[in-house]
């Protein structure tokens, strides 16, 4: 009985020691994290001679071919993120985004005609967050990402997966931001 928990406590300790520099900018949404999903995602992290790491990750996962579902909350304003968002997208695409009042109003300032055709689409829906978001998610197609950004919103790590308890994790994420936001329609002034 000792040995066992000694070992969950070790294994523990490892885990977050792999995972902290995403925890360093991420630790508070990870605070009700089922019990070992953590330890089942894989950790992507920026680093001196690769800062695009967690970015490449992102894009590998993403693809470039047209997904079933895409719902996302996003926490900066990103070219690359746009476009790879907009390369997935299919007929049948079902996509939701959810950003905040900041990241809709640089959106519409840096990207207008890409905000212009985002609102056309029958298959998009964009929702706005109340409280600033400083971490960003992605569930597509059975497939869960959380990345962490630093104080100057830079991605600083990111961790995902594919296991039923690491979706079932970051869809309760996303459920849970989305149920604080309002389509964008709707958005009082």
């Amino acid at each position: 009985m000792v040995h066992e928990q000694y070992e969950r406590f070790s294994e523990a300790v490892e885990c977050a020691d792999r995972m902290s520099e995403f925890l360093a900018d991420a630790a508070e949404i990870c605070e009700d994290a089922p019990p070992g999903v953590l330890g089942q995602m894989n950790i992507t992290t920026a680093a001196e001679n690769d800062p695009h790491a967690p970015l490449n990750r992102y894009l590998t996962i993403v693809g470039n071919e047209p997904v079933d579902r895409f719902r996302g909350v996003a926490p900066i304003v990103s070219r690359v993120f746009n476009e790879s968002a907009e390369a997935v997208l299919g007929e049948n695409t079902r996509m939701e985004l959810i950003v905040d009042r900041g990241v809709l109003e640089r959106s519409i300032d840096a990207y207008p005609d890409s905000f212009e055709r985002a609102r056309e689409l029958d298959q998009f829906e964009l929702r706005i967050a109340e409280e600033s978001l400083d971490f960003g998610l992605l569930v597509v197609d059975g497939h869960g990402i959380v990345s962490a950004y630093d104080e100057h919103n830079n991605l600083t790590a990111l961790v995902d997966g594919d296991t039923p308890e690491v979706v079932s994790w970051v869809e309760s994420l996303y459920e849970s931001v989305r149920s604080t936001s309002v389509p964008v329609d709707r958005l009082e002034p």
